[in-house]
């Protein structure tokens, strides 16, 4: 009797411990990151994500500057579902234009790449950082298409090649808040970011990305707004003179990823 109730006690051992590791894995998870020298109210926009994941049961990893080691966000990293960034942006990409994170150091796309490390697919979110979505302080009144093009797909590169299943940036206030509530009730990111992008923006970009150190299935949007020329009307010795001033040309809205890709996809954790 002894050996049998020590046996059953055994066994209801290796159950709890099954459940608690099954209650660990599935957990759902998503690391917030605002970067160093970022405005207050930065922290107050990610804690509005936070809000909306945390209503979706998302376990939320808080990296708000200046508590935001690279160290501690790399840890926070492995089992995340969404990996999200305010912050400035960086020429420290891969092909030496823009990519890489300002937290309390500089990452570049290199140490990304190298030191990243994800166990699920998470969709990586870049907030207002500048070249993210194509367009950065500083810029002439349009950079252009292909330039855009280029910056949000040296940003995204690093984070596609260590394992993420899409990447999406917003520059306006509330997008990445609307772009989360559409993928959180499963709606597929293609039409997401075709709903949203042209509701604010011309879309000027929507092809298969073609690179070939990445997945093939993968679509590059990009869109814009702005730009053209504006008429303006003068007066010399009495006379009404015409001229043109070509006005700003901003990219606000990007997005690389399958168009099917649902947060079903995301979910659930995957060997690398």
């Amino acid at each position: 009797m002894k050996t049998f109730t020590f046996l059953l006690f055994s066994i209801s051992l290796v159950f709890v411990g099954f459940s608690q590791n099954s209650s660990t894995s599935t957990q759902k998870e998503a690391v917030l990151i605002v970067g160093d020298r970022a405005p207050a109210e930065n922290k107050a926009r990610m804690e509005e994500l936070a809000v909306i994941l945390e209503a979706h049961k998302y376990k939320v990893h808080r990296f708000y500057s200046p508590n935001n080691k690279w160290v501690d966000i790399k840890k926070a990293a492995l089992n995340a579902s969404f990996f999200i960034y305010n912050g400035h942006g960086t020429t420290l990409g891969l092909n030496e234009g823009f990519g890489g994170l300002v937290i309390n150091e500089f990452i570049s796309a290199q140490r990304i790449v190298d030191e990243l490390k994800f166990n699920r697919n998470p969709v990586v979110i870049y907030q207002s950082a500048c070249g993210a979505a194509g367009s950065s302080e500083g810029d002439p009144l349009d950079i252009g298409v292909a330039e855009a093009a280029s910056r949000v797909s040296e940003t995204a590169k690093p984070f596609l090649m260590v394992g993420a299943s899409a990447y999406y940036a917003d520059n306006y206030y509330g997008g990445v808040n609307t772009f989360l509530q559409h993928f959180l009730a499963g709606e597929a990111l293609g039409a997401i970011y075709q709903e949203i992008a042209s509701s604010w923006t011309s879309i000027e970009v929507n092809r298969a990305l073609n690179d070939n150190a990445l997945d093939s299935d993968l679509f590059l949007g990009v869109s814009s707004s702005g730009g053209g020329k504006k008429e303006i009307i003068t007066q010399v010795n009495g006379k009404q003179v015409k001229k043109y001033e070509q006005q700003e040309k901003k990219y606000s809205i990007a997005f690389i990823g399958p168009n099917a890709l649902t947060v079903n996809d995301v979910m659930l954790v995957t060997s690398r």
